[in-house]
């Protein structure tokens, strides 16, 4: 369990975030939306040891009970930007969360490779960033952060890059594999349909208060949602955004 406690983040002296607290479970995917600018990404970058510093934080984060002092292998973060390495090739970047693990760089490889094909990049292994679409780019940057032995992964918008289609698929691959091998997941979304198709739990941000407006659970097993089961909940969350101006 992964616990937040008294979190305020400030940026000249202005609160975005103001005593946020929430347990994040090991096993369930949380979705976090909000209007623009209540400071979502920010709470991931916090978490993630990452939250640049001419944004001032307070608060607590704890691990199993224990301080969690952030970077840590517990996490893997995955930005809204793919931030791959323009020097290094797809399979390069994608090693290279194994490789500062330790990994020596064949078993990385070993490990990454066969992950080229689900993750639409087959072929693309010798390339370099700059000679792929920006969807390609994304898929590659959720793949680094996927091999990673991480019990958590921080997700900023990681499908926001991609075509509808691609979406839908990587939404699908990655819900799989937290059935084979569950993970806590904490994402950040605009997406309603994306939110409440994927989520064991929507967490709704306010911008006015500066924590959570509403923290929903979402009981229906994901297989068994549809658009007419999942409509009520999306007019809900829908509402929660309308009533708070950005």
């Amino acid at each position: 369990m992964l616990r937040v406690d008294g979190l305020t983040i400030s940026a000249d002296r202005r609160p975005l975030v103001e005593g946020l607290a929430f347990d994040l479970a090991e096993a369930a995917i949380t979705c976090i939306i909000g209007p623009s600018g209540c400071g979502k990404t920010s709470v991931l970058k916090w978490i993630a040891g990452v939250l640049p510093p001419e944004l001032k934080a307070t608060g607590t984060a704890r691990l199993d009970g224990a301080p969690l002092a952030a970077p840590h292998a517990a996490l893997a973060y995955q930005p809204q930007q793919d931030t791959l390495f323009p020097w290094l090739t797809i399979a390069e970047n994608a090693c290279l969360g194994l490789e500062v693990a330790g990994a020596r760089r064949a078993a990385a490889r070993n490990q990454v490779l066969p992950l080229f094909a689900p993750f639409g990049l087959a072929g693309h292994e010798d390339s370099f960033p700059d000679q792929l679409s920006g969807g390609m780019r994304q898929r590659a940057a959720f793949l680094r952060t996927m091999v990673q032995d991480s019990r958590f992964l921080l997700l900023d918008e990681p499908f926001s890059a991609l075509d509808a289609v691609t979406r839908l698929k990587m939404q699908h691959w990655l819900c799989t594999r937290l059935t084979e091998r569950p993970r806590g997941v904490l994402m950040v979304t605009h997406d309603l349909y994306e939110a409440t198709q994927m989520a064991d739990r929507v967490v709704v941000m306010s911008a006015q208060s500066g924590g959570i407006a509403a923290d929903i659970p979402l009981t229906t097993p994901r297989s068994d949602r549809t658009e007419a089961s999942l409509a009520k909940t999306r007019a809900l969350l829908k509402s929660l955004l309308l009533e708070d101006p950005e």
